[in-house]
């Protein structure tokens, strides 16, 4: 049951069939009255789905784009269900019903009709969730990912930051020893410690190898998720870990070190992962984390082997690490990244509320005025998007142009699907084949 997909298959079905059904059930009344308020209620929740969708983007900002037409589309659904379900459900309760027949039938109509709200709450919350591929299984939803304890990570055996690879992992390590079947998971805390920021905990991933008494040192991949999210989301709405544990299978167990910080500090943060008034999250990526992995993990010093990726906000901050940081990071993989950082639709927004006006200060830090002043000749890249994401299709389009003229070593493909984890699972297969084969990976 856990492993039921609420993405496609008999779920999304079902529940369009049942809310169908439950939608005819209010809708069919004798009384023109009730078509005529069905109608009006119609036009008035596709104004308010309209205005409130419009809002919260324009308003409130709580994202920094506009949402897609089918959530809005889904939204209008929802409130004029709500509507006709509370017409139905509340009909009649202050009317004396002098026939007990009659007085039953309505209390069962009452009934009915709040069953067949919910029913359309539940169709609606099956193909939104879809819409963006945030809880793709059933399990999903009510348990957490992993059970992922905090912990610190095995003693290392090397001295902190002293392993400094010029030569690939399979050249220096062959394996030969017995090692689990899995990578292990933890939870950490990294310190803001040069930055000041305070982050919450960060997922990390050792894959079987670390586990070998004369571990080899491995190379990294830093992860970022979405906004809103949280690292974990990594793991609850991507199949990052079994894909690891794929490769590592067939590899004698090797992978990379994966660690996946947080850089915004809650969900509902958005510090577009970089300095300003909103946090020194730049300094925190780029330094704290590194600090801490060199001084936690045997992991290969040598630039060369570390990456850095994500997905929409943490793809947008992929591109930030590597542009502004190529001495820390040479790889990256960006799945739907936003064309720079930002706070709200009107770029106006964001540089007032994260530089106080100084357009100037924004605009030094923003990859595609790095990509116009530097060349990248080191760096490689993989940009990824969905077919059905026209806003984040063209921003990959213009990313990797600049990224190629800047003398990155670039690949891109777009995958079925819109802003959503679906396409992010499509990709990881090739995203991750193109970052591993620049990490020394075999």
């Amino acid at each position: 049951m856990n492993e039921l997909s609420l993405i496609d298959g008999p779920v999304p079905i079902i529940s369009a069939l049942m809310a169908g059904v439950a939608i005819l059930f209010l809708l069919l009344r004798r009384s023109g009255t009730w078509w005529v308020f069905v109608l009006i209620s119609a036009a008035g929740s596709t104004l308010l789905s309209i205005v409130a969708c419009w809002a919260v983007i324009h308003v409130f900002y709580w994202w920094a784009e506009d949402l897609p037409a089918t959530v809005v589309f889904y939204v209008a659904l929802l409130v004029w269900a709500i509507t006709l379900g509370s017409t139905t459900a509340l009909a009649g309760l202050r009317r004396h019903q002098p026939n007990p027949a009659l007085g039953q039938a309505s209390r069962l109509r009452r009934s009915c009709g709040a069953v067949a709200t919910l029913l359309v709450m539940v169709f609606v919350g099956v193909q939104v969730n879809a819409s963006f591929g945030q809880y793709p299984t059933v399990g999903t939803l009510f348990v957490p990912p992993l059970q992922i304890a905090e912990a610190a990570p095995p003693r290392m055996q090397f001295a902190p930051g002293s392993q400094f690879m010029n030569t690939t992992l399979s050249a220096r390590w062959t394996g030969g020893v017995e090692l689990p079947n899995e990578g292990s998971v933890i939870s950490v805390k990294i310190p803001g410690t040069d930055s000041g920021f305070h982050a919450r905990n960060a997922i990390v991933y050792l894959p079987p190898a670390y586990s070998a008494p004369n571990r080899p040192v491995l190379p990294v991949l830093v992860l970022v998720s979405g906004q809103p999210g949280a690292p974990d989301s990594w793991l609850r709405s991507s199949d990052l870990v079994n894909t690891l544990n794929s490769y590592a299978d067939v590899h004698g167990g090797v992978a990379p070190i994966v660690v996946i910080p947080d850089p915004n500090g809650s969900d509902a943060a958005n510090t577009m992962c970089l300095n300003s008034s909103l946090g020194e999250v730049d300094t925190y990526m780029a330094k704290d984390v590194p600090a801490w992995i060199k001084g936690n993990l045997d992991v290969d010093a040598n630039p060369a082997h570390w990456a850095v990726g994500g997905f929409s906000y943490g793809g947008t901050c992929a591109v930030q690490m590597v542009t502004r940081h190529p001495d820390v990071f040479t790889s990256f993989m960006a799945v739907s990244p936003e064309r720079e950082p930002a706070l709200a639709v009107d770029r106006s927004i964001t540089i007032q509320r994260a530089f106080h006006g100084n357009a100037a200060a924004f605009d030094a830090q923003v990859p595609l005025t790095l990509l116009e002043e530097k060349k990248y000749p080191q760096v490689r890249g993989f940009f990824a998007a969905g077919a059905q994401d026209a806003q984040y299709s063209a921003n990959v389009k213009i990313l990797q142009t600049a990224s190629r003229q800047a003398g990155m070593t670039i690949e891109a493909a777009s995958y079925p699907g819109g802003h959503s984890w679906t396409v992010v699972n499509a990709a990881l297969p090739h995203g991750l084949a193109f970052i591993f084969s620049g990490l020394g990976l075999p």
